[in-house]
């Protein structure tokens, strides 16, 4: 099986971007991540052609689809309540599974 990235897209609002942040990279990727589920993850900026959006994605990459799915069953409903909790309609977001067929590196 390939290797599997959890991608989620979420629009932040001006008035939570740093709060958001900041719960990001402090409480929910690490939580994610100490699930043992995924092997990574990548906090990224979108820059989209709307110049005012404040879009954001992030990806935790899965060894596998079962991974992915253990983590969705087991862990993701408490996590994304309390996510929905802290930022409601302040960050919005929706999710896509990307399926890793190749990987390649300039040498």
């Amino acid at each position: 099986m390939n290797q599997i990235i959890y991608n989620i897209t979420i629009g932040v609002s001006a008035e939570v971007r740093d709060q958001w942040l900041q719960y990001m990279r402090e409480v929910q990727i690490p939580r994610v991540l100490k699930t043992g589920l995924f092997t990574s993850a990548r906090l990224l900026r979108v820059h989209a052609f709307e110049q005012d959006a404040l879009t954001y994605s992030v990806q935790y990459l899965a060894e596998n689809r079962g991974c992915y799915e253990e983590y969705q069953k087991e862990f993701a409903p408490a996590i994304d309540s309390e996510y929905r909790h802290a930022f409601g309609q302040n960050a919005t977001s929706f999710a896509t599974i990307l399926e890793v067929l190749d990987s390649m590196t300039m040498n």
